[in-house]
């Protein structure tokens, strides 16, 4: 049996049917929408299907095109009642501003012109029935050279015009409306936009009389910009809710009966700890994009998603904010949860004032955490929340050495100092290191010995060809902080302890880094690094208070 095609890529539901592709049957969304608000709003993390489902929709509402060939094996054809009334009964505009990510106002007005322009464009036969003023300004937006007012208001007019010519009111379908929103807080335009963009849809979706249904899709719900203010019988499905939970993601039966089909092999355990922990309303879901690459690579466990984008906004997010919002970070890479108050209505503006409750909930909504359970009382947003999966755990990792590498100063080349005997030039530029990041962890906490540690092993990633690299293992009567074993037997082993100041017990910082080096030698660390052959060892003490740093090297 020859196998299905896998739709890797591809978001045309169409396309999927008739070049029959592996297909989820979603159709039954279809269904859910028609009981639902007059308009829609549904929110999930990217690459969870929500163009496809956009896709679906369109080529079933529109009134222009004969699509019944496409939904005579899904679940949707049952039902028979919906398939007479609405299936290619009324006009649709259909929107995607999925790739609008331009860098600059001007730039980003330019591709949302564009965009409508080419709605215009598509639908240019109903012209006909236009009067001549009416034509006049249609021909301009048409052309792209109405002013932007003519433009706030073209989505409105356009379903006026479109209820006009057919005598059925429309079906508007806006695919991720707030990707140029993020794109214009990334590049610093957020507010020149905002009131630009909210006035175009919130024009077409507030006492639109000519509309039928609406439904947006998008990663967060934008509040406080007029976009959804005023919008009367408005549903929003979001992480948080039942609706909906079931159509973006796949099911652990979805992902069974997928990887059933292509035949794989695969561990269930491995499965579920790297592409599993979305919680959808109280619904397991599963990532599918992850799930459908897994697939493709006969079932080999990798990071689909996570390279599958930038990740921008969540980057700069981490780098960005308070002492206490890194500490919880890191309280959640060590598989810890948190607890936080989730505000759907989500204000970009709150994110350059480190709101806490804002970032949690943009790391909520956008897949990179998952909520475990509702903590608050009956009607309060509070959550506890956790890391994703494993797969979502590797993007905080390696996110916090990004960030401890983005310093000018080459991390290799300062391991490299202690190797070369050049002491005094490790511990300059090491504290040079920890005043430049001090930004970026919270080192005043109980656990302050995490900042120093995380910025030992920014360090020495790079040097993994020539050192096998070992952190918080048994060596020796203890635990060594971090142990640097060379592969070649006549290189030095590096052994690095950290101690904190204690007013206690220390004379001064001085002293705090003696007590390291007496700690490395009393407790035996050097044992592991002599087990494979090594003469030579480094002995590197870090006594820190705060931002204070003493180094000792033996």
């Amino acid at each position: 049996m020859k196998l299905k095609k896998l739709p890797i890529g591809e978001s045309d539901f169409k396309s999927i049917i008739e070049e029959d592709m592996y297909y989820i049957d979603k159709s039954l969304l279809i269904k859910e929408i028609l009981s639902g608000g007059r308009v829609i709003l549904i929110t999930r993390p990217r690459r969870f299907g929500k163009t496809l489902n956009m896709s679906m929709m369109k080529y079933f509402f529109r009134n222009d095109q004969d699509n019944k060939h496409l939904f005579e094996n899904l679940k949707i054809w049952k039902e028979k009642e919906i398939i007479e009334r609405y299936l290619n009964k009324y006009p649709v505009i259909y929107i995607t501003f999925k790739d609008l990510k331009q860098n600059n106002y001007e730039e980003i007005i330019k591709a949302v012109k564009y965009t409508i322009t080419d709605i215009y464009r598509e639908h240019k036969k109903i012209m006909e029935i236009l009067e001549e003023f009416e034509k006049e300004d249609y021909i301009e937006i048409a052309r792209g050279i109405a002013d932007n007012v003519k433009y706030e208001n073209s989505i409105k007019k356009l379903s006026e015009y479109l209820y006009r010519y057919y005598g059925q009111k429309v079906i508007l379908l806006i695919d991720e409306y707030d990707t140029p929103i993020q794109q214009s807080y990334l590049n610093g335009y957020y507010k020149e936009f905002i009131n630009f963009m909210g006035n175009m849809l919130g024009n077409a979706l507030k006492d639109n009389e000519y509309l039928e249904k609406g439904v947006l899709t998008g990663i967060t719900r934008v509040a406080k910009e007029s976009i959804f203010t005023g919008v009367n019988n408005l549903d929003v499905s979001t992480v948080l809710g039942e609706l909906f939970n079931d159509k973006f993601g796949l099911t652990w039966e979805e992902v069974e009966e997928t990887l059933k089909y292509y035949g794989l092999e695969y561990e269930k355990e491995k499965v579920i700890e790297w592409y599993n922990g979305y919680n959808f309303g109280g619904m397991e879901i599963y990532n599918p994009y992850s799930i459908i690459n897994l697939a493709r690579n006969k079932g080999k466990i990798a990071y689909y998603w996570i390279n599958s984008s930038g990740n921008e906004l969540i980057k700069r997010l981490i780098k960005q904010s308070t002492a206490e919002v890194k500490t919880k970070i890191e309280e959640l890479i060590e598989g810890k949860t948190i607890e936080s108050s989730i505000d759907e209505n989500l204000v970009y503006g709150d994110l350059d004032k480190s709101t806490e409750e804002s970032i949690w909930t943009l790391f909520l909504f956008t897949g990179y955490l998952t909520w475990v359970e509702h903590t608050g009382e009956e009607g309060e947003p509070r959550y506890s929340l956790r890391i994703t999966n494993k797969e979502t755990l590797q993007f905080f990792k390696k996110t916090v050495v990004d960030i401890i590498k983005e310093t000018k100063i080459n991390l290799e080349n300062i391991i490299l100092d202690i190797i070369l005997g050049k002491y005094k030039e490790f511990a300059n530029k090491f504290k040079r290191i920890v005043e430049e990041t001090l930004s970026y962890f919270d080192i005043s906490g109980e656990e302050p010995e995490r900042f120093y540690h995380g910025l030992i092993l920014g360090m020495v990633v790079g040097l993994s060809k020539k050192y096998i690299v070992k952190s918080n293992r048994e060596a020796g009567y203890g635990r060594a902080d971090v142990i640097l074993i060379p592969k070649e037997k006549k290189e030095p082993g590096i052994i690095f302890e950290f101690k904190k100041y204690s007013i206690d017990f220390d004379k001064d910082l001085k002293n705090s880094a003696e007590m390291g080096i007496k700690q490395i030698e009393e407790k035996g660390y050097e044992k592991e690094i002599k087990s494979y052959g090594i003469e030579k060892i480094i002995k590197v003490a870090i006594a820190f208070d705060k931002k204070n740093v003493e180094i000792l090297v033996k």
